[in-house]
This record gives C-alpha cells, structure tokens and sequence, in this order.
C-alpha cells in the first residue's frame, strides 16, 4: 500500500506520468521508469508484430505494440512490449482481464525485471501464454501458464523455428526478427 496516497497505484497514476520519452509502468505497487528502448529492440517489436497481428485477426483477437497498458489490478499496470488480448478485454486506455499473450523483448535495462518479476506478476495476472525474445542470442522462449505459474512450452534459439496453432497459428524465426 502507498503510504503517501493511502491507497495502492492504478492506471490513473500510470496516466499520470510525465510524458518525458521513458517508459512507466506501476509493478508490485511502484512506479518503475525506464528509458525509451533502441532502435534494435523496436525493430524486433516491429517485425513480432507484424506476426502476431495477422495470427491475432484470424482468431478474432487485438494485437498491440506498448506503450499499452495491462491493468491487472490495484498496485499493477505494467505496459508489455506486446499484447495480444480478446477484444471484450480492451478498453480505450487499457487491457483488462487476461491477456492471450503477453511479449517481452529484452534489453539491458529490463533483462533481470522481464525474465523474473515480470514472469511472476504476469502469470499472476492470468496472461496465458508469456513470450520472452533475446535479441541478443537470438532466441524465442515460451512460457504457458500451468495453474498460478510458467511451464517452458518452447524454447527455440537463431535459425530453429517454432510452429504453433495454439493460442494463434504462426511460424517464428528468431534470426529472422533481428535480421
């Protein structure tokens, strides 16, 4: 609980960052700012997008790059690299409910945040599917939620390809996303 408002942070006090070209996001009842990612990270966004939205729109599904946010609850609203979400759980100002998929593109200033406080808040947010992709490697890992946590589905590293139907059908490369 914030001792200063007395109540715990919510999507309102995420509205009410200052727009300075960094990230905010409200994770475990802080608010926790980043700066603006690169242009290698965005790129990677950009090329996972372009995947996810077409696979998203033949299951009647939104696709979104962030800033967005997910508000999870009270003293939660993180604002993933991407989400992809039924319609019924977006909002004009944010995603509500659970998330289809929730996506982290790692960089040196989220690395440890994405890979471990993040897996927990998303798993228990409800997101079913967590998709973390190192630029750096490159590698695609996904997680699928298994009652109140991840379970490793896939883990595909450079030139391997990982083929889904469910929860959308595609086919990643991730070479091909930091080509």
């Amino acid at each position: 609980m914030d001792v200063v408002l007395g109540r715990a942070l919510d999507l309102e006090d995420l509205y009410a960052t200052p727009d300075d070209g960094n990230r905010y996001e409200i994770l475990d009842d802080a608010i926790v700012m980043t700066p603006p990612p690169g242009t290698g990270h965005q790129s990677v966004v950009g090329e996972l997008f372009v995947i996810l939205h077409a696979a998203a729109r033949k299951r009647g599904l939104k696709a979104f790059t962030a800033p967005v946010a997910w508000r999870i609850g009270p003293g939660y609203v993180p604002e993933p690299d991407l989400v992809v979400a039924d319609p019924a759980a977006v909002t004009p100002r944010a995603v509500v409910g659970r998330p289809v998929i929730v996506v982290e593109v790692l960089s040196p200033t989220g690395r440890g945040r994405d890979l471990h406080e993040k897996r927990r808040i998303y798993a228990e947010g409800g997101a079913g599917w967590y998709w973390i992709v190192d630029p750096d490697e490159p590698s695609l890992t996904v997680l699928r939620l298994s009652g109140s946590e991840y379970d490793l589905a896939a883990r595909v590293v450079g030139s391997d390809v990982f083929e889904t139907d469910d929860p959308v059908s595609l086919r990643i490369v991730p070479a091909e996303l930091v080509a």
